[in-house]
């Protein structure tokens, strides 16, 4: 990963995803774009323009500029004399989050999107509040969600977690995740999540499948491990818990496990049984 941007609204949480980006960062050596949205939803008309006085946005832009640089220089305050420094670049752009977000995102070529979560709950309240589910469904890169007062440690032990019901998807995913676990020189883990009435025979399959798999990817740090629970939030946090994981991915596509999770009933009382950083993946449409 050469770029990562992190969204922010310069709440405290965001701050403390900015300063978990930028710790990340300087791991990676990459880049950190740092991009904040003007976003008054009841001004912005359909068609993009922005409808406020001009002395208003103004004033608005200004103040986000200064925000941003204050940020910037908060980060910069936390690196060590020694310590790799990565290039920060500000953005701020009037629009709705959504839109600015992957924008700019495409624009900078950004290989990852991090943003705040509010306590221990990466899948409910977001530092950007209504918009949180809808960047989930439309960010076009992954996206790292990062709960309130987890600190940046090296990734030692990713897991990906799957019912594996569309195989041939997550194995597109496992190579992704393939290419950031050996940047953090970490362990990947393919946890199958499965209902405790799950089907034996499918689950031989699944278990053979991923351990086929697991032999022709030029990566040895892979290991496979079933997960039963009826419940799929009690599984994961089973899984980080007891595996002692550092950071939880997840595929999002519609009618898996992941879409029942954040669209559900159980969705904040989940959300807070996993608290570390969640990646959120996307197959690629063909």
């Amino acid at each position: 990963m050469k770029t990562l941007l992190i969204a922010t609204d310069f709440s405290p949480n965001a701050g403390h995803a900015a300063s978990y980006g930028y710790a990340m960062a300087q791991q990676l050596k990459a880049r950190l774009l740092i991009c904040h949205a003007l976003n008054v939803p009841a001004e912005i008309p359909q068609n993009g323009m922005v409808a406020w006085p001009m002395e208003v946005y103004d004033d608005m832009m200004q103040d986000s500029y200064t925000e941003l640089e204050k940020l910037k220089a908060t980060l910069i305050a936390e690196a060590g004399p020694d310590d790799f420094q990565p290039e920060i670049v500000c953005i701020h752009e009037a629009g709705f989050v959504t839109d600015v977000i992957n924008d700019e995102a495409a624009q900078y070529g950004a290989d990852l999107v991090i943003i705040g979560a509010h306590g221990n709950d990466p899948l409910g309240t977001l530092m950007i509040g209504n918009h949180s589910r809808k960047l989930i469904e439309v960010a076009k890169v992954p996206l790292l969600l990062i709960p309130s007062g987890v600190e940046f440690k090296s990734f030692q032990r990713i897991a990906f977690g799957s019912d594996f019901k569309q195989p041939e998807k997550d194995i597109e995913l496992i190579h992704q995740l393939v290419t950031l676990t050996e940047a953090m020189d970490g362990e990947l883990i393919l946890a199958h999540i499965e209902q405790n009435s799950a089907d034996p025979e499918y689950s031989a399959i699944v278990k053979h499948l991923l351990m086929e798999l697991i032999g022709k990817l030029n990566y040895k740090n892979v290991s496979y491990k079933t997960v039963k629970s009826d419940h799929v939030e009690k599984g994961l946090e089973w899984l980080v818990q007891h595996a002692h994981i550092d950071m939880m991915v997840m595929a999002h596509r519609e009618h898996n496990f992941f879409d029942q999770l954040i669209n559900g009933s159980h969705t904040q009382k989940a959300a807070g049984r996993i608290p570390v950083p969640l990646l959120v993946l996307k197959p690629q449409k063909n």
